[in-house]
C-alpha cells in the first residue's frame, strides 16, 4: 500500500512539474530562455526606449497569446508601464520559427480625469496591415 501511495504521489508531482514547465512565460522570463527573442525585442523597441526607458525592462507583462496568419504562428506579447498601464503600453508579435519579433506597436495615451484625450500609436519594425490587425486588438 505504501509503495502505491508513493508511486501515485511521485507521478502527480511529475505531471505537475510538466504542466508548470509548459505554462506560457511572461516576456522577461521568455527572453532569459531565448536569446534571439531578447535581442529581437530590444531591436524593435529601440525607437521608443529613449522616451520610455521602462520598455527595456519589459514593464508589467502578461503571458503570450498564440495567434496565426496564413498558417504562420506568432506569440503575441504585451506589456505596459509599471503602475501606469493606461498611459503607455506595447504589443509585439514574435515568430518563433524565424526567432524574430516581426511586428509591434507602442501606445501612449493622455487623459483628462477618466477620459481619454489622445492616443498615439507608434508602429514598430516593418508591421504590415495583417500584422497590425492581428496585434491591434491587444493594444489597449
Amino acid at each position: 500500500m505504501k509503495k502505491s501511495i508513493f508511486f501515485v504521489g511521485a507521478s502527480l508531482l511529475f505531471v505537475a512539474q510538466i504542466a508548470v514547465a509548459d505554462d506560457p512565460k511572461h516576456l522577461y522570463e521568455a527572453t532569459q530562455a531565448d536569446p534571439a527573442l531578447k535581442a529581437s525585442f530590444a531591436k524593435i523597441v529601440e525607437p521608443v526606449v529613449k522616451e520610455s526607458p521602462w520598455v527595456s525592462d519589459y514593464g508589467t507583462t502578461a503571458p503570450p497569446v498564440d495567434e496565426s496568419i496564413d498558417d504562420i504562428a506568432y506569440q503575441i506579447y504585451w506589456g505596459c508601464k509599471p503602475k501606469d498601464c493606461i498611459s503607455e503600453s506595447y504589443t509585439v508579435a514574435y515568430d518563433p520559427a524565424k526567432k524574430e519579433v516581426v511586428a509591434g506597436a507602442f501606445v501612449r495615451s493622455s487623459f483628462d480625469g477618466p477620459h481619454v484625450q489622445k492616443s498615439e500609436i507608434t508602429w514598430l519594425g516593418q508591421t504590415d496591415w495583417d500584422l497590425a490587425k492581428l496585434i491591434g486588438k491587444y493594444l489597449y
